[in-house]
Parts: C-alpha cells; sequence; structure tokens
C-alpha cells in the first residue's frame, strides 16, 4: 500500500472511536488488536526441538484492523511491526510456512516497515553464533550484516535464546562454554578475561553494527545435571560488556537475573528421549551397522526421527538412581529445582498438557536469563 498523505485521510469526526475516545485509550485499543497470540487450532507437535512454553503454537496477527479506513491505517500501519517480538530460529525452528519471513529475507516487506522492527528474538544454535563462516552472511556476523547492508535495523530490544539442544555437542554432554569475545568455540583453556579486547568477528563485537539498543537479553537453558556449569558461565557474565555503535555500552543489570524451569521432552537426535537416560552418550542409543532403522520426517521439524530398533535398548541403557537421572522422575526433580530458588513457568494448564506425556520421556529444562541495559561509554 502507498504512504497515505494526510489530505487523503477523511479525519472520522462522526466516530466516537475518533472524537470521543482520547488518543491515548485509542491507541491502546489499537495496540490490542495487532499484538501477537498463539493460534490455539494450529499447534506444534510436542516432540519438536522449538516445542517449549510460549510457543507451543504458531503465532498470528490479525491486521484486518488497518483495512477498515485510511484514518485507522495512518495511526496504526507501524504497530504490527513495533510493538511485537519477531522471532527467528537458526535452526532447529519451525517449517518455512511457519516462520516470520520479515526477518528470514530482508528483501520482503518495505525498508519503511523493517525498520520499525524493535523487538528481535533470535533461537540460535551455538555454533550458528560463533561461526567461523566462509559463505557470506553465515552466522550471526552474516546477520548482522546483510540487515544493516541498505536497510539498518533499529531494535530496542534484543534477545538470544539457546536451548539445551542447541550447545555444541550436545548429544555428546559436552561441558557448556559460552564467551562474546572469542571468534570460534570457547575452550576452558582460554576463556577472556574482563580487560580482553573483543575479537572483531566474535558474536560480542556484532553489536557495535546495531544502533538504539537499550536492552539485550541471553537466555541460557541446560538440564538439571548440568546446571552447575550454566551457572559458571552465569557468575563469568557478570563481567561482560558488549559495546555498541553509538557510544553507549551494554552493561550486565543483576536485579533482572531470572533462573526459571520447565518441563518437556527429552530429546534424542530428533526421538522423545527417556528421562533415565539423559546422561548416557547418545551415540550408544544408535542401532548398530545393518539394523533396519526407520527414518521418518516429523511434520513439524527439519530433523530426522530415528524409530524402531532405538525402543529396544533403552532400557539397556538407563543409569543408576543419581540426581537428574533418578527413578523418581522429573516432577520430583522439578520440586527440587524450585528448592534451589528456580521458578517454574507452567501455568496450571500445562500440568494436563504433562499427562498426554509419558512421564519418563519428560525432564526439566533449566532456563537462566540474563539482561543488560545500555548506558553510556
Amino acid at each position: 500500500m502507498a504512504q497515505l498523505v494526510i489530505k487523503d485521510v477523511d479525519p472520522q469526526h462522526n466516530s466516537p472511536l475518533f472524537s470521543t475516545l482520547p488518543p491515548e485509550i485509542r491507541n491502546k485499543i489499537f495496540e490490542l488488536a495487532v499484538t501477537a497470540y498463539e493460534d490455539p487450532t494450529r499447534t506444534y507437535n510436542r516432540n519438536a526441538y522449538f516445542y517449549r512454553p510460549g510457543h507451543t503454537c504458531i503465532r498470528r496477527i490479525d491486521t484486518n484492523l488497518l483495512l477498515t479506513c485510511r484514518r485507522v491505517y495512518a495511526e496504526t500501519a507501524s504497530l504490527p511491526a513495533s510493538i511485537n517480538e519477531h522471532v527467528a530460529w537458526y535452526w532447529r525452528g519451525p517449517p518455512i510456512g511457519e516462520k516470520n519471513h520479515v526477518l528470514y529475507d530482508p528483501s520482503l516487506g518495505s525498508t519503511r516497515r523493517r525498520r520499525e522492527l524493535r523487538k528481535i528474538h533470535l533461537f540460535a544454535q551455538q555454533f550458528w553464533l560463533e561461526l567461523k563462516y566462509s559463505i557470506p552472511g553465515d552466522g550471526f556476523h552474516g546477520f548482522v550484516r546483510i540487515w544493516n547492508n541498505g536497510c539498518p535495523i533499529r531494535p530496542t530490544h534484543f534477545k538470544i535464546t539457546i536451548r539445551h539442544t542447541d550447545w555444541w555437542w550436545w548429544e555428546h554432554g559436552e561441558p557448556l562454554g559460552l564467551d562474546p569475545k572469542q571468534y570460534g568455540r570457547p575452550t576452558a583453556e582460554r576463556y577472556s578475561r574482563p580487560f580482553d579486547p573483543f575479537d572483531r568477528h566474535s558474536w560480542g563485537a556484532q553489536f557495535r553494527g546495531i544502533f538504539g539498543l537499550k536492552c539485550l537479553q541471553l537466555e541460557l537453558e541446560t538440564v538439571e545435571r548440568k546446571m552447575g556449569e550454566l551457572d559458571a558461565i552465569v557468575q563469568q557474565a557478570k563481567a561482560w560488556r558488549f559495546p555498541l555503535g553509538d557510544n553507549h555500552i551494554l552493561v550486565l543489570d543483576e536485579s533482572r537475573t531470572r533462573r526459571t524451569g520447565w518441563i518437556g521432552k527429552c530429546h534424542c537426535h530428533g526421538r522423545p528421549r527417556n528421562y533415565l537416560e539423559m546422561d548416557v552418550d547418545w551415540h550408544d542409543l544408535l542401532p548398530e551397522q545393518g539394523d533396519e532403522t526407520a527414518l521418518d520426517q516429523d511434520e513439524n521439524n527439519d530433523t530426522l526421527t530415528a524409530i524402531s530398533t532405538l525402543e529396544g535398548q533403552s532400557q539397556t541403557n538407563t543409569l543408576e538412581a543419581g540426581p537428574g537421572t533418578t527413578a523418581e522422575g522429573p516432577l520430583t526433580a522439578r520440586q527440587r529445582l524450585e528448592a534451589t530458588g528456580v521458578q517454574f513457568q507452567e501455568e496450571e494448564s500445562w500440568k494436563e498438557k504433562l499427562k498426554e506425556y509419558e512421564p519418563r520421556a519428560t525432564c526439566p529444562y533449566y532456563v537462566v536469563t540474563l539482561t543488560w541495559l545500555a548506558r553510556p561509554e
């Protein structure tokens, strides 16, 4: 739709919406009308990697309000882009038809609308975030560069989520590590110190290309047995300072740190995983060469799901009882986490959904959300 000229807009003086209601109240009504919501008629597969609290259904934005008249359009055209959180997955996200195309392809939508994006949320596998790219546009480095090429993004809020299945070699249970100053995968032997500079290709240095950012959130998730490793990263993050491109710097606000949890499916190579097997090397669960294993494409996932012979092996690979792998099940583990101050996210309705699961195929996830706020350097 072409940009409206003010003289082409009927002031709608006969409408109580414009003649009676104060603009502040009218704007609130308009914002509620175009706020994104989960469509309960289009639910995600509960076994998918991207299924989690807040992302159990396809999110949609109703924009019929913008079609009512030119006066309404003139006042609301920017709202769908500016007030809603726009989400992208890199990788293991919903099928392409259920994704936010505005974030995946900068050529879609008008330049003016893309510049109105204020809230961006990326689900990023760690390799993508830290990628030593060889193809232009790869990784977080490429994401920022492409979006600033002729169409600079101006988000005020930026959120990055690393799920349990996004960490480097999570399938093998390798130690967690995260360093915003290093280029590529960090190692325990060479973690950056507070006074070390940012490598210009590191993911932390890319925020210099984002102007006007006021808030950065980092949401980190793991399973119960790796809580200590994640807490060690959180401790290191207290010294992280992210330079921005407008003479500001992002500083951690410790008062906003949240430790939460939720109960969901365990995953192993795309299939639900028995809670008792969480400490097993997951390659041990794959069938031996020559075994006949059916590989099905999950209708709501882009990963292959191994079935058949895995089922028979699950009992022989279980571990003895212990924290995070006990026969007591995930609900008892939840109580153990709550005793340490972890607040669980699910509402009462989530308990009903848990009844549909096989209890031994669920596990509690531990999530820490860190918040950095911008301030002058």
